[in-house]
């Protein structure tokens, strides 16, 4: 029976398929790498083909639009911009839709530090979702719920990578009154085994366990020169380059992710959100008045639902137009999906070990390791002159 047993490895892992089956068959499961896919029970199935009717590996070109306007973005609040992962943007937006009454759905960890979106209603859950995690975020049963909280006149933002954004509106049938998007320039998303099994790694090397965890933390090198990981204890509290990180490394390599992410139909400037969001790199050169060691978002306003938003939002950030051109600057997944590197055919091999993390090689890193030494001052005054 025809059913969404046939998209294989095309599967994003949204798990659309198992919110809108109507006889429940559909299950998400672990592979054997820690990445979710729909197992299908096919005794009872019906052959309905809801599920892949609300698949977005088959609805690749729903909602898609290409930048109509590209600004830099910098929050005015200090707070909110430090715990954002860039200029706050995405930030911003939330925090327009819960001043109107609204919901938001984003990705936040657990007490466990497992990542899964929640549904945020106020500013003190906010906070929750501020700055990046790199890794595949559990989405639940956060379709159905953004579908209640519509039927029930509610306004709805959701944020996430293009796929989760693609995987929304096609449970829904299409955009829907009152919503709005906001997706995520993405590299691709390592599996929550690898993080579940990293964050085992780095108790057992502090001898105790990580309660507090951030992969952009810019409070002792700021934004722009280099990614700090942060990581709490209940003793202590230390930070490390991202490039020099078992974890970081290889999420930086890109031979960790999910295998549609080397293939990804969203990595491109036909984008999926009403607005799309990332680092503006490029922001040094095109206009280094603007650019600010607390961080600079772009934002791509990609409709006119978007457009509406922005302006809803604009009074919270000092802002500055720029070109398309602008904000592709070091972007490369606005041009085309990350490349699979060779060694991500044995990268999960073991990965049920207890010692898997601990056989992870990082290398040198001598770039790496020099930025961490060198004053931030210094390296952004070298970039300038280079």
């Amino acid at each position: 029976m025809e059913n969404i047993s046939r998209i294989k490895e095309r599967c994003v892992g949204c798990k659309s398929c198992e919110q809108s089956c109507p006889k429940h068959c559909i299950s998400m499961v672990e592979n054997k790498e820690g990445f979710w896919y729909p197992v299908v029970d096919e005794k009872s199935c019906i052959g309905c083909k809801r599920c892949l009717k609300t698949c977005s590996a088959e609805k690749t070109d729903l909602h898609r639009n290409e930048p109509q306007h590209v600004w830099a973005w910098r929050n005015k609040n200090d707070t909110d911009i430090m715990r954002s992962a860039s200029g706050g943007a995405a930030d911003s937006a939330a925090k327009a839709i819960l001043q109107m009454g609204g919901v938001v759905y984003g990705a936040a960890y657990d007490y466990q530090l497992v990542v899964s979106h929640i549904e945020v209603r106020n500013d003190a859950e906010r906070e929750k979702i501020q700055s990046s995690k790199y890794v595949q975020s559990d989405l639940k049963d956060s379709y159905s719920k953004v579908k209640r909280r519509l039927s029930e006149g509610k306004t709805v933002l959701f944020t996430g990578t293009p796929c989760q954004i693609a995987g929304l509106y096609a449970f829904l049938g299409g955009d829907q009154p009152n919503l709005y998007t906001v997706d995520l320039i993405c590299h691709g998303v390592p599996s929550p085994k690898f993080f579940k099994k990293y964050l085992e790694y780095k108790n057992k090397q502090a001898g105790d366990r990580v309660i507090y965890f951030n992969f952009r933390s810019k409070d002792k090198r700021g934004w722009g020169t280099q990614y700090l990981l942060k990581i709490e204890t209940e003793t202590e509290t230390k930070t490390k380059n991202l490039f020099i990180d078992p974890y970081g490394k290889h999420f930086m390599d890109g031979d960790c992710y999910r295998e549609i992410c080397y293939q990804c139909p969203f990595a491109n400037t036909s984008r999926v959100g009403d607005l799309t969001v990332g680092d503006f790199w490029g922001i040094a050169k095109s206009h280094p008045e603007f650019n600010s060691p607390k961080g600079v978002s772009s934002v791509f306003v990609n409709t006119e639902k978007g457009q509406q938003l922005f302006e809803k939002m604009e009074s919270f950030a000092e802002v500055k137009q720029a070109t398309l051109e602008d904000g592709m600057v070091k972007q490369h997944n606005l041009v085309r999906p990350s490349d699979r590197p060779i060694t991500r055919d044995v990268f999960y091999v073991g990965i049920d070990e207890p010692e898997f993390v601990d056989r992870i090689k990082v290398g040198l890193q001598l770039k790496a390791r020099l930025k961490t030494m060198l004053p931030s001052k210094l390296i952004q005054t070298i970039k300038k002159k280079l």
